[in-house]
């Protein structure tokens, strides 16, 4: 198996009550990039008997996903990091009409999220499309980053990071997926598990 590319980076709202785990205002965060997982484990907890090892046991303690975008819209950067916006107002200089603000502040609350994305790989000559869903997870304010245009352009992306976690199912899920013959499969299954109805 060789991975040979991502898309469709999903998110959505996680609430749960009860045991039971809902997912609400679902959207896209832009095309994709690059995305990366690194998961946490627990210490080996080994039993020894008969002079070897036993039993051991390892468990998820978390992890770090790192999503870059092409391009990270206000729309985005609201429903992710829960900011909040207002009018500009009127400003000298400033002719446009419909521009607004983002509000990083006290009233900031930043929201539980599930998110999905498809990584395209190829498997003995064939191309398959793995579905990933993580549960639950939490965003950082992205840094701002940049570099001056020189006599080419050199492509610059946002770098968003999120931990980890498990999610407040009975059995404490923090990732599922499947793998389909076909892109438009695993969108429709990332989807489906994060409760989004409409397109993109």
């Amino acid at each position: 198996m060789a991975t040979i590319g991502v898309s469709k980076p999903y998110y959505a709202k996680y609430s749960a009550s009860g045991g039971s785990v809902t997912y609400s205002a679902g959207g896209v965060m832009g095309k994709a990039t690059e995305v990366g997982v690194e998961i946490e484990t627990s210490d080996d907890n080994n039993l020894y008997a008969d002079n070897g090892i036993a039993e051991t046991d390892r468990q998820f303690a978390g992890g770090t996903l790192t999503v870059k975008p092409d391009d990270l819209s206000d729309e985005v950067s609201k429903a992710i990091l829960g900011l909040a916006e207002q009018e500009v107002g009127v400003i000298d200089g400033v002719t446009d009409k419909s521009v607004k603000e983002l509000l990083y502040n006290d009233d900031q609350v930043t929201p539980y999220l599930g998110v999905g994305f498809i990584i395209k790989k190829q498997v003995r000559g064939v191309t398959k499309w793995r579905a990933i869903v993580l549960t639950r997870v939490m965003f950082s304010v992205p840094a701002d980053a940049a570099t001056t245009q020189g006599e080419s352009i050199e492509w610059q992306v946002p770098e968003l990071t999120a931990t980890i976690m498990r999610d407040e199912s009975e059995k404490h899920s923090w990732k599922k997926e499947a793998t389909f013959t076909t892109e438009a499969q695993a969108e429709a299954y990332i989807k489906n598990r994060l409760s989004i109805t409409e397109g993109p």
